[in-house]
């Protein structure tokens, strides 16, 4: 599900401060676990990685949302 307030990952990815960077430290142990655990490619390992990292992200503002317009609802929060 795409956060519509959100940058797609390929733009971030295209954007010049990112895509001329170099300096891109890897943990390979870490890299060649996770191709062997889902059986992919480099490539692959790495974008389902960063897929799941913004799930997990997304999934966690969603609820937090949630929490808040349950307390207002709730009279717990008044912003007036």
């Amino acid at each position: 599900m795409t956060d519509p307030q959100e940058a797609d990952m390929t733009d971030l990815a295209l954007t010049p401060e990112v895509a001329g960077r170099q300096d891109v430290e890897l943990d390979t142990d870490l890299l060649e676990e996770a191709q062997r655990q889902i059986s992919a490619s480099r490539n692959e390992a790495l974008n389902e990685g960063l897929r799941l990292l913004v799930e997990k992200h997304r999934e966690r503002r969603r609820l937090a949302g949630e929490a808040l317009e349950r307390m207002v609802e709730n009279g717990e929060l008044d912003f007036r």
